[in-house]
This record gives C-alpha cells, structure tokens and sequence, in this order.
C-alpha cells in the first residue's frame, strides 16, 4: 500500500495564547515559530485551520504538562514555574486514511512574571505622597476601589491629589511588561493637629498661662525671641518677667504624626499706680489726700476704725477724726490693671490753753 501525504496538513499554525494575570484576562494571538508565555500559566494551543477527521499528536518537550485536549486540535497547557527555554511544543497530524503529516514545532519560552511591588507611606492631608520602591517601573497607579470624593490619582507616580484626612484609600499598580502583575497598597490620610490655643492680656506679674489647648502635647516658645530677658514656660506658655506695655508673639508647635504651628499675641497691660499722699494734720481741718497719681479711684479706711470715724472715697478726706489717732487709709484704682496703697495720717491734738488773767 502506498503512504499518501496531506500537503495541505498545518499550512498554517495558529497559536491563541489566553492567560489570566492578577485578574485581568489579556489575550495574545501568535503564528510565530517562537513565542513567549508566562510562568505558571495554563494556555490553550490550537490549529486553525485543522481537519476535523484527522487526529493529532502533541508533544512537548518540557517546561509544562498537556492537560487537556491530546488527539484533538486544541490543547491546554499548565506551564510550570521555571523562567527559561527553549521548551519545544511539537504537534502531528494522521488522517483519516492513516496518512501521517509533517511535524510542526513551536519554541516556547517562559517569563517570570512582573514584580508589581511598591510601598505607600501614610501621609498628612495635603502634602507629597508619592508611592517608592516600585520594582517594575513603567506601570500605572489607579484607586481599587474608585473613592467618590472627588479624590484623583496620577497613574504615573501614586500620587493623590484630594485626599480626605482621616480616610484609607487602596491603590493598585499594574504592570505592562509582557507578563504583568498587579498588587493592593492601602495609604491612610493623616489628620493634621489642631494647634489651636488662647491667650489673654494680663497685669504684668499675673499669672498668664495659655488656655484652650485643642491638642495637647505640644510646646510654647517666643516667635521672635525677645531681649529683655523674659522666659516662656515651654508646656504652660506662662510667660515671666514680662515687661509691661509689651506685646509677645507665641508660638504653640504640636507633636503629632502631623504636627502644626499657630502664633497668639499676648499684651502685657501696666499696673496702675495707686500712689497718693497724706499729711498728718490738725484735729477739724482740712485733709484731703493729695498728689493722687491714678484718678478715679476710691479712699477707705484699712482697718476700719469704730470711732464713728468717716472717709470721703473720692477725697479721702477724713471727718470726726480723733485728736492723737494714727488713721490707715488705702486708695483702690479702678483701672484694668487695678492697684492699691496705703498711707498712715495722723491727727495732731489741738492745744488746750487756760483763760486769760489781768493782773
């Protein structure tokens, strides 16, 4: 019997690789003697056209298992994990009169698959945050899920533009190489402290502690740093030795993972000056206190005598003031930074003399 050979066998070799990466189905279409898959993919190989009376032998060198398909014109093939090749897929063809074609081959090699890593560092709403440490770059950032804030992301470096403090987003980077990867990083928005704080005028030598605080923690300081000496306490913000009629500039600087700075203004009023004079004088005449520095205060006896005494409060003039007494009076301003003295007065006893005699 004579052997007859289908010239028509494979006269043309399609070869429909399909795999699955990172959950993105990429499909690839090769008739090329070599071709490139990706390690641990299962990919389907055909004939096309094929005769659908013949069987067909596949053979593989190495590198993976047939699965599925052996005898038919489509196969599958589970590649293993091991970068390299050549591995030689070889495939023959018998008709239905026993007729055995030609051989036909296709070299295979295997990629290792992109590495897709890279790091997210959580930051502080509004400032750089780029992603590093991408090992396979040329790839593309995207939201995974897709946030609805109006939040955006440049595709070339990670970086979010919007970003909601106190909110995680998680970003995916995609690879494009020929057989690309893709990996999850999550990255939370920060919220920045709250460096907010109060200060009040005070009467130089008051206390004067900063109050307020929304965010504990942090630290005072003068901004700029006076010369006279003055100190600020660092965790209180009670300034000492101020100098009065000066105005201090306060620095308050948190320690957060996001810290922020805020500046009060913080006056230093002057004491009144509460001086004023008395002089000693005759029992029944006239003792308004004098050279009175601070108008608009008030004149009282301290202690109060229990003689039936009394004082003027605007002049401090005393009545029924007893010959030979010594008087306490205290003078009280009134102003915002208000101050008192006091001052000893004393009554002189008037001279008694007998009558007159002519001799």
């Amino acid at each position: 019997m004579k052997t007859k050979t289908n010239n028509k066998f494979l006269k043309a070799v399609a070869v429909l690789a399909m795999f699955l990466v990172s959950n993105t189905i990429i499909a690839q279409t090769s008739t090329a003697p070599t071709q490139v898959v990706c390690i641990g993919s299962t990919e389907p190989y055909l004939l096309n056209p094929s005769n659908s009376t013949s069987t067909y032998q596949w053979v593989l060198s190495s590198g993976g298992t047939i699965t599925t398909g052996q005898g038919s014109d489509a196969i599958s093939i589970d590649w293993n994990m091991v970068v390299g090749g050549p591995h030689t897929l070889t495939v023959t063809e018998t008709d239905v009169n026993g007729c055995v074609g030609l051989p036909k081959t296709v070299d295979v090699t295997l990629n290792i698959l992109d590495d897709a890593t890279f790091a997210l560092t959580d930051y502080c709403a509004g400032t750089a945050n780029s992603a590093s440490a991408i090992v396979t770059s040329g790839g593309s950032f995207s939201f995974n899920p897709i946030p609805t804030g109006g939040e955006l992301i440049d595709a070339l470096t990670g970086e979010i533009t919007g970003g909601i403090a106190g909110t995680s987003y998680d970003v995916e980077y995609l690879t494009n190489g020929v057989c690309p990867q893709q990996s999850v990083q999550s990255v939370y928005v920060n919220v920045f402290d709250d460096a907010t704080f109060a200060l009040t005028d005070y009467c130089a030598g008051t206390a004067n502690s900063a109050s307020a605080i929304v965010t504990s923690g942090g630290s005072f300081s003068f901004n700029p740093i006076p010369t006279g000496g003055e100190l600020i306490d660092a965790l209180t913000g009670e300034i000492t030795g101020g100098i009065a009629g000066t105005s201090y500039d306060v620095e308050y600087l948190t320690n957060g993972v996001c810290p922020q700075q805020s500046v009060q203004s913080v006056y230093v009023n002057v004491l009144d000056d509460a001086t004023f004079a008395l002089t000693d004088y005759c029992a029944g005449t006239a003792n308004s206190a004098s050279a009175i520095v601070t108008s608009g205060g008030s004149f009282s006896f301290n202690p109060i005598p229990t003689g039936g005494e009394s004082i003027d409060p605007i002049t401090g003039e005393i009545t029924g003031g007893l010959s030979g007494i010594s008087y306490t009076v205290e003078y009280s301003t009134t102003g915002v930074c208000a101050d008192s003295q006091t001052q000893n007065v004393l009554i002189y006893t008037t001279p008694t003399t007998g009558p007159i005699f002519h001799n």
